[in-house]
């Protein structure tokens, strides 16, 4: 009874904003975000959530602009972390206190797991031969997150598990659109093996391999992403 409650709120929510700004029901239904801390896993959430705004107007009020509603059917009015290189969350830790459905729950910063964090190889500073230490620096946790891999072609830094998802590595990475994005935990899952096979296979490079992956695959990128990122703040 109480979860056709909430989706009869959700539903009536759903065409009232349809019926005032004009949007198409067919709004485009991602199906995985990056949600506040503790908040419960996935379909619980979903389930849980009332789209009552308390935690977006908090982290509004608060100057950190991090969270967003999202649209479609399955997620509408439920809140995520909109935009990670200019507005991660600061774990506040906030958020979870004034939940009033317990969809987001309190928890130490240590027990968040919004989402995990990965580094592109071909675009970070520290795997193409400079020492940049801007992720592990901006991580509240830094010191339990970051492994390295220190050697002649940088320090190679690398996200552990340990990762909160919290993106302020992202935003603070000197790469213009930033070499590293958050995942959700069910993506990561599906990329990890992939993605850690990449790994070795970039620290087992021969000198000469390395030398062409940095400076004839890797520095047009680099130099790139800054390009991209000076058109977008024009």
């Amino acid at each position: 009874m109480e979860y056709r409650r909430r989706d009869l709120l959700k539903a009536s929510l759903f065409t009232a904003t349809l019926l005032t700004v004009g949007c198409s029901p067919r709004l485009a239904e991602r199906e995985e975000f990056i949600r506040p801390p503790g908040a419960l896993p996935e379909s619980q959430f979903r389930a849980t959530c009332i789209g009552c705004n308390v935690c977006l107007n908090l982290c509004h009020a608060l100057k950190f602009n991090s969270l967003a509603l999202a649209g479609g059917w399955r997620n509408f009015g439920t809140p995520y972390v909109k935009d990670m290189r200019d507005y991660p969350c600061t774990l506040c830790m906030e958020c979870p206190k004034f939940c009033p459905t317990h969809a987001l729950q309190p928890v130490s910063i240590e027990k968040v797991r919004m989402g995990m964090a990965l580094i592109d190889l071909s675009l970070c500073l520290g795997w193409n031969g400079d020492v940049c230490l801007s992720c592990s620096k901006a991580c509240p946790l830094g010191a339990s997150i970051f492994d390295f891999y220190p050697g002649d072609w940088g320090n190679q830094p690398m996200i552990n598990e340990h990762c909160k998802g919290c993106g302020l590595c992202v935003k603070h990475c000197p790469v213009g659109i930033s070499a590293i994005r958050v995942l959700t935990w069910k993506s990561y899952d599906q990329k990890k093996n992939d993605y850690r096979s990449g790994v070795e296979r970039v620290l087992a490079m021969n000198p000469e391999k390395r030398y062409a992956w940095v400076y004839d695959q890797n520095m047009p990128k680099i130099l790139e992403a800054g390009k991209v990122l000076e058109r977008e703040t024009r």
